[in-house]
């Protein structure tokens, strides 16, 4: 082989890599509470699709409309940070809990119960 393919690889910056970010631990420990929210919301809403078993997604629904302002505030904190560092999973995982969030604000609303949020009960 010719020496100019290697001379013109050298002459190029290396690409920083994903591993040289240094991750804070707000962003490992709300990316750990996305993937235990996200391992129970999909066998729940999948298992609410038997009568009855709906009302455990509802009671789940409501936990999280309780912490919302917490997870939605961490979540987009997340989201800012990884997708300027481009972690695309990171970025995912962040989007789907303020997805999830959402959600049970919808759920709640139309089982039509009491909006509780850290506590305080929201008027209609």
């Amino acid at each position: 082989m010719s020496d100019v393919f290697w001379d013109a690889q050298e002459d190029e910056e290396p690409e920083v890599s994903e591993l040289a970010y240094r991750r804070p631990w707000w962003v490992t420990v709300g990316a750990l509470a996305d993937l235990i929210i996200l391992l129970a919301v999909v066998p729940v809403g999948i298992l609410s699709l038997i009568p009855f078993v709906f009302l455990v997604y509802v009671f789940f629904a409501q936990i999280l409309v309780w912490i919302s302002p917490v997870l939605l505030v961490l979540n987009v904190a997340i989201f800012w940070w990884s997708f300027r560092r481009k972690q695309a999973a990171t970025t995912a995982l962040a989007a789907l809990g303020i997805a999830f969030v959402t959600l049970a604000f919808v759920v709640v609303r139309l089982w039509q119960s009491p909006v509780v949020v850290l506590g305080l009960t929201l008027a209609d």
